[in-house]
């Protein structure tokens, strides 16, 4: 029986939403929905777009199985992880102390999901990512407002590798996603189906259209109007808003340029092509301006090949159309991609847990009857037994509570719990210790010590490490200063550490508060 599936991509522009209907080994893109969002100017992001997706409820009474929604990336972050065993089951059990370590958050304020990017038994890459639980809870209530109720929740940066599935990417070789939107731009870096890399950038149409208003010295809507009937990315023009719009696309294109080097820097291959989707991206000459600077094949993504859709009026949705479709193809392939999703625990999708528990309600009748016959024969022992072991486990509980202060309520109601619980908290400690210690002849924390003693008092120079990456052989850390000669004050003081060679500055820019943002890398020679 087919069935109905609703993807949502709730963007800073407008709310779009993808119709499939799927069966037994196949699916079909019935209708393509595009809603701008309502009085943006005095509402927020999330009520904006709960406005939106109220509209389309109100004039299309579509009956669905299944809804996907995502959270923008930029309200997320992710972070890459190696981890030394490949076991899916250990990496439950210390994803959560892995994180505690490199996110500048407290982890009881976030909620986050992985997914495995490779695994082996010795080693397993993971993608993590999380967001604030109060973001994430005020976006959902929005929607919930609405009456839609997703069944899965992740990043739309993620799930833009959900589209590699149907056939519109190359099943091998590595390629990237270029999502441009009006506020934010998606990087996906992709090897068939599989993800690679992944990046949020803070570039898209709506700070176009501020530098073309700054240029022309236009209101926002004529600006907009404007970049639509005549933007193009052009260079050695003398129009001064074609070369604010030039200008604001190599900053993308710088960004991006990068976001590459980094990539190809901890060993990846290089990418052979480029995909462009999203609203900005029918931006004329863009296509061109990326090709040209990147020396790599770019091209517009077309999802909507006649094998999948009827669509009707395809030209005006094919730009804009790959996100949402990618969200409903979440739906689509259940079992297959990035599984990254934030409706777990308090916040699972309800209908899961209903069906669940109607299906635990049979089997418990059924169970029910087979277990009065065994209490039966059982009922005896159970009573000679059942204070011996209680006092036992009292006994253990209180001995393991004692030596394990935090403990959780409840953790230790049984000799087998403080077993694995203990067993747990030793593994993850070890894993902890070994990554300290390090593999090298200069462990991860006497690194840290002579990095952070060589750093200048905070009352000369303030310095905020956003990110730091500690290898046997390189250290790369990625910061925040306050002017270019701190830049430079940082790069000196880590000259002065004998062990350090070939200290070296790159992607020093000013952020969106004045700060300078740096990233330094060196090499760790011990010998010679």
């Amino acid at each position: 029986m087919a069935q109905t599936v609703l993807g949502i991509d709730l963007g800073s522009y407008s709310v779009k939403i993808a119709q499939v209907e799927r069966g037994l080994g196949e699916f079909k893109l019935d209708n393509f929905t595009e809603f701008p969002l309502i009085a943006e100017e005095v509402l927020t992001y999330e009520q904006s777009a709960a406005a939106a997706l109220t509209k389309f409820s109100e004039e299309n009474a579509i009956n669905y199985d299944a809804c996907v929604v995502s959270i923008p990336g930029n309200l997320a972050s992710f972070r890459s992880l190696t981890l030394p065993f490949g076991n899916a089951k250990k990496i439950d059990q210390t994803l959560e102390f892995e994180l505690e370590t490199v996110v500048p958050i407290d982890i009881e304020d976030l909620l986050f999901d992985y997914t495995i990017l490779s695994s082996s038994p010795q080693e397993s890459k993971v993608l993590a990512a999380y967001t604030r639980e109060s973001d994430f809870k005020r976006f959902l209530t929005h929607i919930q407002t609405t009456g839609v109720d997703p069944r899965y929740m992740g990043v739309d940066t993620v799930d833009l590798s959900y589209l590699s599935f149907p056939g519109f990417l190359p099943p091998e070789g590595q390629y990237a996603l270029l999502d441009l939107g009006h506020t934010k731009t998606n990087l996906v870096i992709m090897e068939g189906n599989k993800i690679k890399g992944i990046r949020c950038l803070s570039w898209g149409g709506h700070p176009l259209t501020l530098a073309v208003a700054k240029s022309l010295d236009l209101p926002y809507d004529k600006a907009e109007s404007w970049k639509h009937g005549k933007g193009q990315v052009l260079a050695g023009s003398e129009d001064p808003a074609l070369q604010a719009i030039y200008a604001s696309v190599e900053d993308l294109q710088q960004q991006l340029k990068q976001t590459l080097f980094a990539f190809y820097e901890s060993g990846e291959k290089p990418i052979e092509a480029l995909y462009l989707s999203g609203g900005t991206s029918r931006l004329l000459g863009l296509d061109s301006f990326f090709s040209s600077r990147l020396n790599i094949n770019v091209s517009q993504l077309d999802v909507l090949d006649d094998s999948f859709t009827e669509l009707h009026d395809r030209e005006s949705a094919r730009h804009v159309i790959p996100t949402a479709f990618a969200e409903a193809l979440r739906a689509v392939y259940p079992n297959k991609g990035a599984k990254i999703n934030f409706r777990r625990g308090d916040y699972a999708y309800k209908k899961d847990i209903e069906q669940i528990g109607g299906s635990l309600k049979r089997i418990g009748l059924v169970a029910a009857s087979v277990a009065v016959l065994a209490v039966a024969y059982f009922i005896m022992a159970y009573m000679t037994l059942s204070s011996q072991v209680d006092k036992m486990n009292k006994n253990v509980a209180k001995m393991v509570k004692t030596s394990v202060p935090d403990l959780p309520k409840g953790g230790a109601n049984s000799a087998k719990q403080a077993v694995t619980v203990l067993d747990g908290k030793i593994s993850a400690i070890n894993d902890k210790l070994k990554k300290v210690q390090g593999d090298g002849s200069v462990s991860a924390l006497e690194l840290l010590k002579m990095i952070s003693g060589a750093m200048p008092p905070r009352d000369e120079l303030v310095v905020d490490i956003d990110d730091m990456n500690i290898s046997p052989e390189r250290v790369r850390l990625e910061g925040r200063t306050i002017s270019y000669e701190g830049v430079d004050k940082v790069k000196a003081s880590m000259e002065k550490i004998k062990i350090f060679k070939n200290v070296q500055t790159g992607n020093v820019r000013k952020g969106v508060r004045d700060e300078i943002k740096f990233s330094l890398s060196f090499d760790i020679v011990t010998s010679g």
